[in-house]
């Protein structure tokens, strides 16, 4: 991790660099441009941002896209990219750079206690997370997360001990046009056994397996800390197609920008929550129950995002 106080070890998750992010800043809000081009009939004015625009998505109906929002979502990120100053939304590579920094080291010294073998990252995918870019507009974070603490509880996780901290995250399929949320997590051995027994009995319908033969929930055991931590968090959502090969559909594992207008639909929808909606925690820490300096550092930071 870059500027970690932990080792730093070599990750295939490393952060991006500031200049990176400050570059991807700059991009999404020139995209965001090109996007919204100028309004009225079709000029040599804006013919060249049109004819790219039926470009990225043939044959795909447009999202539906709040053009004020996303020229206010534009301008804060141009104003990022000048001032250096990170723009307070989900939307801005620069702001979830600081944002998957710190919540590296608050996750680090929280599961510091943990020996390896005790814990387990899992991913955890619910078919009714799936949705159209017209029903992703009608949903939020906050409404996933909440469903997701419901599964959980009728599944009998929350009753077992131990912290289990998740964070919601998104792609895209561009086959399709649909986009696929799911969760993200890191929890006890205990409790991830308990997750995958119990979240794809029969008496919660949706935890199957995808079309492609994914399991709805993947556990692995933690090998390499700092990158498999450091992947609950992720600042963007990748296109990742969806694919027939020898008959049989393929999910393909390679990252792509998400194409327009579709990736300027996440931004404005990530621009519309909270990271605190995003975050999924249990037996971590809290005012009534207590634990340790380190969970509660963590707990405070999520809190403090927002």
């Amino acid at each position: 991790m870059v500027g970690a106080a932990t080792p730093e070890l070599a990750t295939t998750h490393n952060f991006e660099t500031e200049e990176e992010s400050t570059s991807e800043d700059r991009l999404r809000a020139r995209r965001m441009r090109r996007v919204l081009n100028r309004p009225g009939r079709t000029t040599w004015l804006n013919i060249a941002d049109r004819m790219w625009l039926l470009n990225q998505s043939p044959g795909k109906m447009s999202p539906p896209l709040d053009r004020d929002a996303a020229d206010d979502l534009a301008t804060r990120l141009e104003a990022g990219v000048a001032s250096g100053i990170p723009p307070a939304t989900l939307a801005s590579s620069l702001r979830m750079r600081e944002i998957r920094q710190g919540l590296g080291h608050a996750l680090f010294d929280a599961f510091e206690g943990y020996p390896d073998a005790d814990l387990m990252t899992v991913t955890v995918i619910y078919a009714g997370w799936s949705y159209t870019p017209a029903e992703l507009e009608r949903v939020t974070a906050a409404q996933v997360k909440a469903q997701f603490r419901r599964h959980l509880e009728r599944a009998g996780v929350l009753k077992l001990p131990g912290p289990l901290f998740a964070v919601l995250h998104g792609e895209y399929e561009p086959t399709s046009g649909r986009y696929q949320l799911h969760f993200h997590l890191v929890t006890t051995e205990a409790k991830a056994a308990a997750l995958k027994a119990s979240l794809t009995a029969t008496k919660i319908k949706g935890y199957a397996k995808t079309a492609t033969g994914s399991v709805p929930v993947r556990r692995s055991r933690v090998r390499n800390r700092i990158g498999q931590l450091s992947y609950l968090v992720k600042g963007y959502w990748p296109s990742k197609p969806v694919i027939r090969i020898d008959g049989k559909l393929k999910r393909l594992r390679d990252h792509h920008r998400i194409p327009e207008p579709f990736g300027t639909q996440v931004l404005l929808w990530l621009d519309r929550q909270k990271f605190s909606d995003l975050v999924v925690m249990h037996d971590c820490w809290s005012r009534r129950t207590g634990g340790t300096a380190a969970m509660k550092a963590l707990c405070l930071f999520v809190a403090g995002v927002g």
